[in-house]
């Protein structure tokens, strides 16, 4: 029965990559809509489920949901979110839970992860918002998903937290603001203005790690700042901490929005030890403003102006020296940033 199981199992791994290459195929030929999706064979009470690919040639399960359920969201793997999206199929509105893979190199990791949860929904008793979210939580467990609270992994919350804390001193309802945690290009966003916050512990150099090319996106009508900071590293209780920010935050601002999007980043309890291993000073700040000269690598900098078919998963660095910082301070900066507020 095992061998039986192994043998579907591996025949539908085959069905679904192949399928998914189709998909990315279609789309690179078609206008550019944010999903390309077909029907997969493998009904369910509410519909079949659907395969799609995305803009970046990236796969996605969608799986149907009965009139009536709840939205279902978890975005904690940076590399795998489930939402819930309402698609338009063969004239009818339909609500979907949409499973995303959001990193080229785990295609292989996520066709296993679908794999399983068909296998799953193909039971008639199963319930969709109930079953993908527990084997998305299976296998987060089974990857080590949970995050490690590395120092440099806490410099940049840090970071985060104290662009937050200034934006709470001007407006206490700013945790709103806070994109970053929710998967969005840039780590602050106010219509119609954006903040990217780039962070680093080391001692030399200002150089920066792009992520996609819409992190550098300027908003249509708006602003891109970046807010670089550099930190010094110190043991546990010689300076500022983690808890100790969040806590300040916590006492500035909304604590259920900021609370929740700390749940969304997979952070530990305040008093958790892996937390407080580390303590940060702030020793250079720089602002700059991303505009048309910037170095970047947009959709606009292609000739077509959009990206190349068959391109995904682009990251680069810039070197922040060879860019002149703008005027002002941060606090310069968070006003502007919520002058549309």
């Amino acid at each position: 029965m095992t061998g039986f199981r192994n043998s579907q199992e591996a025949a539908l791994r085959r069905t679904l990559e192949r399928l998914w290459g189709e998909l990315a195929e279609k789309h690179y030929a078609s206008d550019g809509r944010t999903l390309q999706s077909a029907e997969l064979a493998l009904p369910t009470p509410d519909g079949p489920l659907r395969l799609a690919s995305d803009s970046y040639g990236l796969p996605h399960l969608l799986v149907p949901l009965a009139k009536g359920s709840k939205d279902v969201e978890d975005r904690r793997s940076s590399g795998v979110h489930l939402t819930t999206r309402t698609l338009l199929v063969d004239d009818e509105v339909v609500r979907f839970l949409d499973l995303e893979c959001r990193r080229a190199a785990l295609t292989g990791v996520f066709t296993g992860l679908v794999a399983d949860i068909c296998m799953v929904l193909a039971k008639v008793e199963s319930v969709p918002e109930q079953a993908v979210p527990e084997a998305l939580e299976a296998w987060r467990e089974l990857l080590g998903g949970r995050p490690q609270w590395t120092s440099q992994r806490l410099a940049g919350l840090y970071g985060e937290l104290l662009v937050l804390e200034h934006l709470l001193a001007v407006d206490p309802g700013a945790a709103d603001t806070w994109t970053g945690p929710t998967g969005a290009a840039q780590d602050f966003r106010s219509h119609p203005n954006a903040i990217e916050v780039k962070t680093t512990t080391s001692t030399q150099g200002r150089l920066i790690h792009v992520h996609g090319v819409e992190q550098l996106l300027r908003p249509p009508a708006g602003s891109l700042r970046i807010v670089w900071l550099r930190l010094a590293v110190s043991a546990p209780g010689v300076a500022d901490d983690v808890p100790s920010i969040v806590e300040r935050c916590l006492a500035a601002g909304e604590p259920h929005t900021i609370l929740s999007h700390l749940d969304r980043l997979g952070f530990p309890a305040l008093s958790s030890s892996e937390i407080r291993a580390a303590s940060f000073s702030l020793i250079d700040q720089r602002l700059f403003e991303v505009d048309d000269g910037f170095p970047s690598i947009t959709p606009a900098r292609f000739s077509s102006g959009v990206v190349p078919a068959g391109v995904s998963g682009i990251e680069y660095y810039v070197d922040l020296d060879t860019v002149p910082s703008s005027d002002g301070d941060l606090c310069q900066a968070v006003r502007h940033f919520l002058g549309a507020r």
